[in-house]
């Protein structure tokens, strides 16, 4: 995987962003920009040359397209298609500069910087659409016009793209790791207590990560199916734990529970589904896994400080553009 790496020691430059819907037949025109763009579909599938790559960019995928890059559809598509686009620019006008940005294997370290994947999964979609949303607000009510709020908010959604690409890197890496061999005391002084002490340190370090690379399985099984009608005896039995030392282990390796858990990936899915489309509250509620809405309301107003129907009220405005 390549990553756009650029320092942000001031905002990007926000050009525009837009929500784009089309039904079958539409195909992506053939046009080379001055701007970065960032594509993330929600719906649909999106098949696009970009440079000489063709991809097939799929909901819950992004990518990003670089200045001066050719792109275009490589068909019509033939179902429908759903996507947010954003143009940006890393420096007035120096995006050709290669001292802006360059290509890197992995996500730079520094939080002073973005790294942004040429094409991805994205790590959390709900947390992208919130932020997408409110950058659409944002761009709708300055009159389609960029401002410093919007370029802020752009750097924001692009920061928050670089720490699920981090975290996801960092999982990847953790899980191969093996723990270290047990130390000895071998009895030669204080020199040989401080390395015992200090391999013992990166043992159990090593051991953190092993728990958390075996329950990996685990916290994928309960992403996808955090919907349904699930409990922590469901999963349990799902892997073959007892449900106590299950709930142990995974506060230990993700430092929330699985009852937590659960709630978070539907409260998340909620406030998606609350910001992207008109559905009735109790419609969602029902979407995300609760059968009684006054009980949904309650857990998400607890989880966000807001009713549904306030959080809606937040993304009052969209801008659409469809063929």
């Amino acid at each position: 995987m390549e990553f756009v790496t650029a320092r942000v020691d001031s905002p990007v430059q926000f050009l525009s962003i837009g929500h784009f819907v089309s039904g079958p037949g539409w195909r992506h025109m053939r046009r080379t920009m001055d701007s970065f763009e960032l594509i993330v579909v929600r719906r649909g599938v999106l098949p696009i040359r970009v440079g000489e790559s063709g991809l097939l960019i799929r909901e819950g995928e992004m990518a990003l397209i670089p200045a001066g890059v050719e792109h275009a559809g490589t068909e019509s598509i033939t179902a429908p298609l759903e996507f947010v686009w954003m143009h940006f620019r890393f420096a007035d006008g120096a995006d050709e500069d290669a001292g802006v940005w360059s290509l890197a294997s992995k996500p730079s370290p520094d939080d002073r910087c973005v790294s942004l994947p040429l094409y991805s999964a994205v790590g959390d979609a709900g947390r992208l659409a919130v932020m997408s949303n409110q950058l659409l607000d944002l761009f709708s009510q300055a009159d389609s016009r960029p401002n410093a709020y919007c370029s802020y908010c752009a750097t924001g959604l692009l920061l928050e793209i670089t720490m699920q690409m981090r975290q996801r890197c960092a999982i990847t890496q953790g899980g191969g790791l093996q723990a270290a061999e047990p130390v000895e005391d071998s009895g030669d002084g204080g020199e040989n207590v401080a390395v015992a002490a200090a391999e013992s340190v990166a043992s159990a370090e090593s051991r953190e990560r092993r728990v958390r690379g075996s329950l990996r399985s685990v916290h994928s099984w309960i992403r996808a199916n955090a919907f349904e009608d699930i409990s922590v005896a469901d999963v349990a039995a799902r892997f073959h734990y007892s449900p106590s030392y299950l709930t142990s282990l995974y506060h230990q390796a993700f430092g929330i529970g699985i009852v937590e858990q659960i709630v978070e990936y539907r409260v998340d899915r909620a406030r998606e589904l609350l910001s992207t489309t008109s559905s009735p509250v109790a419609a969602i509620a029902a979407e995300v896994g609760y059968e009684d809405p006054k009980y949904f309301m309650r857990v998400f107003k607890r989880r966000t400080g807001l009713t549904p129907t306030q959080y809606r009220a937040a993304f009052p405005a969209r801008l659409y553009n469809t063929v």
